[in-house]
């Protein structure tokens, strides 16, 4: 193999693609990146077994084949100079031969055959997104993605595409996150399954945020893969079954307490300073025109202050984990925002303050025991 590629779209893809790779591991091929030529252009291709990128770079083909170097070696040695084309080829013995301008090196290879078979997503079900979209749903709903591997079925996000409608949902069995599309789809497709956190996180970093960039979704029954004009991202899915989400979302609740979003999360975020990690709740008081925050922390002190917000019944105090609450208001960009309570005891819900008929942003926070 030997290729002529330009220096800074070869780093570039190097970079999008390493993420996934591992500096060691008891794999040792699985530390490196297989670079395998194609027509005019070489494929960059990382992988952890379970989660897969290929980046494509056009480039100057000499001679087709295939190489797998280190991953990390590599990107490194692409910070350096990255203007003008660089020269990879394989030598005898496995060495690579990695040269731009009046500089030269040989690094030490495995061999390509050694590089685990990429998985090829080839037939299911097929749809395309907006990139811009995706990016969104994925950043609305992720942080509830629960981190515990006891509860595998949880440990990634649900993407549901049902009567035309795009859901995603993430739970950790004490909050859920759930975001879908403004917009049903002009589409008789139904999909259900669960997309790991670590894919989840992959595609958010790579989706483009222009409105029009595009990505195609195919699903299989054990794997999906997101391909983007110049990337492929492919993932196992999540065996197992997703809890039933609209059974999750509280049905009835009578106080409706409307807030400024700044406003509350500024008192959030002080409460959270006063509290530590043994006790990690802060209580809210709700009485006509005003929510009372309060954290008292043994071995820390107390903070009280009083927010006014839009509320006209009876007092309740409820308490919650401020870390849940902080991660619903980053995510929420309009200027006032609804909680929904029922009782000290039953779930709270945190959503947009809108006019819409359809919602499309709710989170589920389960109380503290006060």
């Amino acid at each position: 193999m030997r290729i002529q590629v330009p220096k800074t779209e070869l780093a570039n893809a190097v970079s999008k693609v390493k993420s996934v790779v591992k500096e060691k591991s008891a794999l040792p091929i699985l530390s490196h990146l297989l670079l395998e030529t194609g027509d005019g252009c070489v494929y960059v291709t990382g992988t952890d077994l379970k989660t897969t990128l290929i980046a494509k770079v056009d480039c100057t083909v000499e001679r087709p084949g295939t190489l797998a170097v280190n991953g990390q070696r590599l990107a490194s040695l692409l910070t350096e100079d990255e203007e003008g084309d660089a020269t990879l080829a394989l030598e005898e013995d496995g060495v690579v031969l990695f040269a731009w301008g009046s500089t030269e090196m040989r690094l030490f290879s495995m061999p390509a055959d050694d590089f685990p078979p990429v998985k090829r997503v080839e037939s299911g079900a097929e749809m395309v997104f907006k990139q811009a979209v995706l990016k969104q749903l994925f950043q609305k709903t992720a942080f509830a993605i629960c981190t515990e591997q006891g509860r595998y079925n949880l440990t990634g996000l649900l993407f549901e595409l049902r009567g035309g409608k795009l859901t995603v949902v993430a739970t950790d069995g004490r909050r859920m996150s759930l975001a879908t599309v403004d917009e049903p789809m002009d589409t008789d497709q139904e999909i259900k399954v669960i997309i790991p956190a670590k894919m989840i996180a992959e595609l958010t970093g790579l989706f483009s945020s222009d409105p029009e960039a595009e990505v195609t979704v195919r699903v299989e029954s054990s794997h999906v893969a997101f391909r983007m004009e110049d990337m492929t991202a492919i993932s196992a899915l999540i065996e197992g079954s997703f809890p039933n989400y609209e059974m999750v979302i509280p049905k009835k609740h009578d106080k409706e307490v409307v807030v400024g979003t700044e406003a509350f999360a500024r008192v959030m975020r002080l409460g959270f300073k006063m509290t530590n990690d043994k006790f990690r709740n802060v209580r809210l008081c709700m009485r006509a025109d005003a929510m009372q925050v309060v954290a008292k922390t043994p071995e820390v002190g107390e903070y009280a202050e009083d927010i006014p917000v839009d509320y006209g019944g009876e007092d309740v105090e409820i308490a919650f984990n401020p870390i849940y609450v902080l991660d619903v208001l980053r995510n929420i960009e309009q200027e006032r925002v609804c909680l929904l309570l029922k009782d000290t005891a039953s779930p709270g819900v945190i959503k947009p303050y809108s006019d819409a008929p359809v919602e499309t942003y709710i989170n589920v926070v389960m109380p503290i025991r006060i």
